[in-house]
């Protein structure tokens, strides 16, 4: 699956769909355009109290991860062994499931 991003026609802003209007310039003409499958760990969290649905997968992290061209996208990170992520990881896209991101931590 390729990870993509829609472009304002009128402003060139870039977004991750669904996005009807850009909050930019008030357009809503977009094209699709594709985006790199790596990226880089900004931030992250470890969740080990998960919400209702998601008792069995905890711990598990999810983080903010700049991709190209300064798109920030909020995902679950999957590290070798269940260990954090350190700030700064590659990360490279898993897939979209239910409209969350996946990413996995490449090698150190």
């Amino acid at each position: 699956m390729q990870l993509t991003a829609i472009e304002c026609v009128n402003c060139g802003k870039l977004y991750i769909p669904p996005k009807y209007m850009c909050p930019e310039c008030g357009n809503s003409e977009f094209k699709k355009v594709a985006l790199s499958q790596k990226g880089k760990v900004l931030t992250y969290t470890t969740i080990r109290v998960p919400p209702l649905g998601f008792e069995s997968q905890a711990p598990y992290h999810v983080g903010i991860v700049e991709l190209d061209r300064g798109i920030k996208l909020t995902c679950r990170i999957i590290s070798p062994g269940g260990k954090p992520p350190d700030i700064g990881d590659e990360v490279s896209f898993v897939k979209k499931d239910n409209g969350a991101y996946w990413f996995e931590e490449l090698e150190r």
